[in-house]
């Protein structure tokens, strides 16, 4: 159970109340000094003690809360616990309008918007903060709490943490990953790492601020570098403001902004301009003790490519992307866990949770709770994919946060309802394909009633769907082809949620292959070859749900088969083409991984298509 320190002003406890509800009904538990069996002796005592004890520190701000010499005690202590524990521990809550001037070490956190008037739906917005970012509680299983894997991002924050630390190398980063990766606990523990050395370190999550400043680039601009808002527009004058006082702090200085996939498109792209300049600005003023860095954590990274001021010169981000977990990560997870396991008890229970989780930190953590809570017996449901283990892990974490609107649906907009359901049907129809463009589209809205009549109800067509497809935070960005790719670990997670069971994974194979064969007839480039690799992918898919004895005959007949029926484009020569596909699937690990249980099938599978398409010639 999460313990949660409310520390508010007596003139606050009305909205201190709700705020106590709310979170105990949610299974937290709350000390709030006004409850009767907290009147005890030895008060000062108690309050030390139980911010010790806590997980989170809530802070009711007010003018009240800021005049109140136990707030402030209480502030003190959480502060100086926050340093300790290395993560964020203090979250603040701004329950009646309050001037930032003055609030010492509160003015470098996100402020989060409760003020009157607080409805439910404010209340549930505002919450949802700690729900997303609170650690796990203390306390645990019977053999020890499982292990917070995502410190295993070691390799990560080690480059951008060496590269900010060295003169003269990139300031400008981009932390990308699709929900749940940790990106958000990966730019906090940036943020602590550099706040423990000379830096001087501030972060904004646009998640805890007003909606309104998801358009207003200004706002973001001055939250985040910390400086006065202008009365009016932002103008040349007020870049040179922020500018100077950026400069004049003669520091190390690092800005950290996380869910910026929030920032409406133009606003995003304005916030990059503006803080190019600044940064060239602060660059030109020769202070050699100040250095501006800027970090941003997305689901999208489109807005925040080609970084160019108007001097011409060009300050690009340096792309970070949070890819899943490997194997050799759950391992190393399992290793903390109190268990006598052999060695290969132990690789068959990393492989079976990588399997499970599909290296997602989020799910990597519920699948190691899930096999502590069963006593690490169900060894062999893990392995083969038990549908009830994967309802249990994996299906909350894809309905509440994969296919969660705002993970959907970034930008908002009309008939949300209406919309989210259409890309839900939309991703049921292409999660086989591991590649689709409009083709792909347009094939299933003339063949799927449901999705076509869903199309509608939206007020979209072909390509308003192709465009919204192409904003969720679910693809693999970006994509350098005339394709879309769905980020791969997702794309598996998907699959098997929309098809549960071996009949309607074989279906949907054997549809993708259909599909697919109609393009042989129109060769074209390069990307016959892809489409080659992608029809053979898909059979022989259907061939191991089907669990062949000869799968090895079987598959490389059908290699022979789709080779000749694709043919090759007229304008490369048999080798040409054929060392191009050959090694573009020698390159193609999950599908080199489909094959893995039978030794040297897949090396058979390159070679017989290579052989087939030089021969061809």
């Amino acid at each position: 159970m999460t313990r949660v320190f409310l520390s508010y002003a007596e003139e606050d406890a009305d909205v201190a109340g709700r705020v106590a509800e709310r979170l105990r009904a949610s299974g937290a538990e709350v000390f709030r000094w006004e409850d009767p069996e907290n009147q005890a002796e030895r008060f000062v005592e108690r309050l030390q003690s139980e911010i010790e004890k806590a997980d989170v520190f809530v802070a009711l701000i007010s003018p009240a809360a800021l005049a109140s010499p136990w707030c402030a005690r209480e502030r003190d202590v959480a502060f100086h616990r926050e340093t300790q524990l290395k993560r964020q521990f203090v979250y603040v809550f701004e329950v009646v309008p309050t001037k930032t001037d003055g609030t010492g070490f509160l003015r470098t956190y996100a402020w989060v918007d409760l003020k009157a008037p607080v409805d439910d739906q404010k209340l549930h917005r505002a919450l949802a903060v700690l729900e997303r970012e609170r650690p796990a509680p203390s306390g645990g299983g019977t053999n020890g709490t499982p292990p917070n894997v995502f410190r295993n991002r070691t390799d990560e924050l080690t480059r951008i943490r060496t590269t900010l630390g060295t003169t003269g190398t990139d300031d400008f980063w981009l932390v990308v990953s699709p929900p749940r990766m940790g990106k958000s606990w990966f730019l906090h523990r940036l943020l602590w790492e550099l706040q423990e050395g000379d830096w001087r370190a501030r972060l904004i999550d646009l998640r805890n601020l007003p909606a309104g400043y998801r358009a207003d680039w200004a706002k973001v601009l001055c939250q985040l570098l910390d400086v006065a808002e202008p009365a009016g527009s932002f103008t040349e004058d007020d870049r040179y403001r922020a500018a100077a006082v950026v400069s004049n702090r003669s520091c190390h200085q690092l800005f950290l902004l996380d869910s910026a996939e929030l920032l409406e498109q133009p606003a995003a792209h304005q916030l990059r301009r503006e803080l190019t300049e600044i940064y060239k600005l602060v660059g030109d003023s020769g202070n050699e003790n100040t250095r501006m860095s800027v970090v941003v954590g997305t689901r999208r990274q489109d807005e925040w490519q080609g970084f160019r001021s108007s001097g011409g010169s060009s300050v690009l981000f340096q792309v970070l992307p949070l890819t899943e977990f490997t194997v050799s990560v759950v391992r190393q997870a399992l290793h903390e866990f109190k268990r006598s396991f052999g060695a290969d008890r132990l690789n068959r229970w990393a492989e079976g949770l990588h399997q499970l989780s599909e290296g997602l930190p989020a799910l990597l953590v519920k699948g190691l709770q899930w096999a502590e809570e069963t006593a690490f017996m169900r060894l062999a449901d893990c392995e083969n994919g038990h549908q009830g283990v994967f309802d249990t892990v994996a299906r909350p974490y894809i309905s509440e946060d994969l296919l969660a609107a705002d993970s959907l649906l970034p930008f908002g907009g009309d008939q949300l309802s209406a919309r989210k359901k259409a890309l839900e049907l939309t991703l049921r129809a292409i999660v086989p394909y591991r590649i689709f463009t409009q083709s792909h589209l347009r094939h299933h809205i003339e063949h799927d009633v449901e999705l076509a009549d869903a199309l509608r109800a939206a007020g979209w067509d072909e390509t308003g769907l192709w465009e919204a497809m192409s904003r969720t935070a679910l693809l693999a960005s970006p994509s350098e082809e005339l394709w879309q790719v769905l980020n791969p670990p997702i794309r598996r997670l998907l699959y098997r949620y929309y098809h549960p069971d071996t009949r309607a994974r074989l279906g949907v194979h054997v549809t993708a292959r259909e599909f697919y064969e109609k393009w042989a007839v129109t060769p074209a480039g390069v990307e016959q070859g892809v489409v080659l690799i992608e029809c053979l992918w898909h059979e022989a898919t259907k061939l191991r749900l089907e669990e062949h004895r000869d799968l090895r005959p079987k598959l490389l007949a059908a290699t022979v088969e789709l080779s000749a029926a694709f043919g090759r484009p007229e304008r490369f020569g048999p080798a040409e083409f054929s060392r191009y596909v050959t090694q573009k699937l020698g390159a193609d690990f999950e599908f080199a991984s489909l094959l893995r249980s039978d030794e040297g099938l897949f090396d058979d599978v390159v070679r017989t298509l290579g052989e087939t398409i030089s021969g061809g010639g």
